[in-house]
């Protein structure tokens, strides 16, 4: 079994006597393709043990807790916890963001003996980097009953989706792949991270990584084909070692003319993990996922980590139409027009709520300007929703946009919080330049 802080250890013990004195429990998980891995791994679980279950994805914290069953939180949780100590329920809250309120985990007025709230920050595991909502709930599942390392590709999806994956996998992460590479339930093999139907296919639709200059550029990429001499219907893996080496120079040399950081571009070839007996693969799952995350479709991605094959084949006709529009999106984004900047951060508006947050990652790995925070910004009625995006080199000079965007939106009657490196906010449209100022100032004190 895995070495664990004996802390955490605890945790998850009495996880599981909440776990073993239920038949039936309620999962209540963030939407996103983290949330959709972990609540996979766990309904996994639940029903090998045939346990009921009954799943529900929400984009925030409910406004009124369900009552009746005990529950389940994965992925979402920590900024309620004073709210789901009162509830009568048994509880498990498992969930990675870091708590930037002043909560004691093992204070016993709010953590009862039927409540379990696990934290990994609160055991010193990076939630940011090193462990997500799917790799926590896959580590209680695991605890819970060791043939559940047969789900490791759903919970390891949940921690690539979430960007963990860049440069490899690290922390508690890595230690969950290997354990489940070195118990033949995973294999490892070093492949570029595009994928598609054929080579044109997969660089016509090429938005994660993206490449300038060559992904959703036909004219660019039949030339590419024609000068390796490619074979444009043949699949990457087919095309040879010598012509794989060839294509992955020249999309690195995209990457390097947009002044990329180097951990982005060694990271577009690396190891991808595949389930042996499903034939799923990591990078595939969480891209299918977040496909299923941001089109309104969550339980389609969880249909997908039960084995539905016709939610499958669904899921990969949803990505395909996800992938045309996001080039679209990220063409324009590459363009400039549409972001604005400050002197600390940069901004731009996306009409599709559920884009901002993601055309805000890939384009801080792969477009804008990589020294500044990206923030995208919805309207949502009489509200702006806002998708914050950094770096781990911001990060690692002291920047937490966590903690920044929950500090400022209070500051004017919003919400907001998160990641260091990925985090939101709500607050009201008159406001939002305010916002902006503030936080530009806030980012601008950090580097003195």
């Amino acid at each position: 079994m895995l070495e664990l802080p004996g802390g955490l250890e605890k945790k998850l013990d009495r996880s599981l006597s909440l776990l073993e004195d239920n038949d039936k429990f309620r999962i209540i998980t963030h939407y996103d393709a983290d949330g959709i891995s972990a609540a996979a791994v766990l309904t996994r679980c639940l029903m090998r043990d045939q346990s009921g279950f009954h799943t529900s994805f929400v984009e925030s914290f409910p406004d009124k807790i369900p009552e009746g069953l005990p529950l389940i939180f994965t992925d979402i949780g920590n900024s309620h916890l004073d709210d789901i100590a009162e509830v009568e329920e048994d509880v498990i809250v498992l969930d990675h963001h870091d708590i930037k309120k002043d909560f004691d985990l093992d204070d016993p007025e709010l953590e009862e003996d039927n409540k379990v709230f696990v934290n990994p920050h609160d055991h010193g595991i990076n939630g940011s980097q090193d462990v997500s909502g799917g790799t926590l709930a896959l580590l209680l599942s695991v605890w819970y009953d060791e043939v559940n390392w047969e789900d490791a590709v759903y919970g390891l999806a949940g921690a690539a989706a979430d960007k963990q994956a860049i440069g490899g996998f690290s922390g508690l992460n890595l230690k969950l792949a290997d354990e489940a590479v070195e118990k033949g339930l995973l294999e490892e093999r070093k492949e570029l991270f595009i994928d598609g139907e054929n080579i044109r296919d997969s660089l016509m639709k090429a938005c994660d990584p993206y490449f300038s200059g060559i992904s959703g550029h036909k004219n660019e990429i039949d030339e590419i084909i024609r000068d390796l001499n490619i074979d444009s219907e043949a699949k990457i893996r087919s095309i040879g070692k010598d012509k794989i080496r060839k294509l992955n120079s020249l999309l690195v040399l995209s990457l390097v003319k947009k002044n990329r950081s180097p951990q982005v571009i060694d990271s577009i070839i690396g190891v991808h993990y595949r389930d042996k007996h499903e034939a799923l693969d990591i990078d595939t799952l969480y891209k299918l996922l977040n496909s299923c995350a941001r089109t309104d479709r969550p339980g389609l991605g969880l249909c997908v980590c039960l084995g539905d094959k016709r939610a499958l084949e669904e899921a990969k006709k949803i990505r395909d139409e996800y992938r045309t529009e996001m080039i679209s999106k990220l063409k324009n984004l590459e363009k400039s027009v549409e972001v604005e900047e400050y002197d600390h951060l940069q901004y731009f508006l996306e009409e599709k709520k559920k884009r901002k947050g993601e055309l805000a990652g890939l384009g801080i790995l792969y477009i804008l300007d990589r020294n500044k925070p990206v923030f995208g910004i919805t309207e949502v009625e009489e509200d702006v929703d806002i998708s914050a995006r950094a770096t781990r080199d911001m990060v690692e000079q002291g920047l937490d946009l966590g903690y920044l965007c929950e500090k400022i939106s209070e500051e004017l009657g919003g919400s907001g919080g998160g990641h260091d490196i990925a985090s939101g906010a709500t607050i009201k449209k008159e406001d939002m330049k305010t916002f902006l100022s503030r936080m530009d100032h806030e980012i601008g004190a950090l580097s003195g």
